[in-house]
């Protein structure tokens, strides 16, 4: 989006577009300018957080909780670590995080703490209280496949009952984003996808969510595919976006009853 404009100019674009949010770390706006103008625009926000260490999670909480977020989304820790550091890691960003009264969310995710299904459910387990953001097409890819065999079902069956914000991003098995999720096999792809999304959205319901976020995350080059000599994206990324979250939107309204 960094080529559409100004922050503000991005932001009208989402709301034009029929968005009921953004989810982003910093874009370059003060953070009261940015909880005004959202505000303003009827936009809600989710808030993104990398982190590498305790410090540098409290850092940006500081300065993102004033851009009024409903949700914050924590990329947590390095996959490098043993259990016990990450442990450690978890537990005293649970102790920053009790200072807010946002709900925080930790993101399955390559080179992080939950890069993959087996290492997200050890830490589940030993912290009843985290839930995740699933980004499962990095599971996927970390895996080679499609998560539905002996012993990936079991782990996406414990996984998906603490998953309460979603990344709608496409995956297959050697990479996180099919070049067209609306296409071929892509579109096979898309489909097992949905029936993990449907589960996580019926769960939320089942628990009594007042709401689940969903981000139509597709990513531009290099996540994306691209024409080798060019460089060029395979399909448009904005379109892709529009068209999964108006997917998403046409499924579940004709499927309410099943929310009831």
């Amino acid at each position: 989006m960094e080529n559409f404009g100004d922050p503000k100019e991005r932001l009208r674009m989402y709301k034009n577009a029929g968005y009921d949010g953004v989810e982003c770390a910093n874009i370059g706006m003060d953070a009261q300018e940015f909880a005004d103008y959202t505000d303003e625009l009827g936009l809600e926000y989710v808030a993104m957080v990398f982190c590498d260490t305790e410090k540098a999670f409290e850092e940006q909480l500081t300065e993102l909780i004033n851009r009024k977020p409903i949700l914050i989304n924590c990329h947590p820790g390095r996959d490098f670590w043993d259990f016990d550091r990450g442990c450690d890691f978890f537990t005293k960003i649970f102790k920053i995080a009790s200072s807010v009264d946002v709900e925080v969310l930790y993101e399955t995710h390559r080179t992080r703490l939950l890069y993959a299904p087996w290492t997200t459910k050890k830490y589940l387990e030993e912290f009843p209280d985290m839930n995740v953001t699933g980004d499962f097409s990095h599971f996927t890819t970390v895996s080679e496949g499609n998560m539905c065999g002996d012993g990936y079902k079991e782990l996406m069956d414990f996984i998906i009952p603490r998953t309460f914000h979603l990344h709608a991003r496409v995956g297959y098995q050697n990479g996180p984003q099919v070049p067209d999720p609306r296409v071929g096999m892509g579109l096979q792809w898309t489909e097992r996808f949905e029936g993990w999304w449907d589960r996580v959205i019926q769960s939320c319901s089942d628990q009594g969510r007042k709401f689940i976020t969903i981000n139509p995350e597709f990513g531009p080059p290099e996540y994306q595919p691209f024409h080798p000599s060019s460089g060029k994206p395979l399909a448009d990324i904005w379109d892709i976006c529009l068209w999964m979250t108006n997917r998403f939107k046409e499924r579940w309204d004709q499927n309410a009853s099943r929310l009831t």
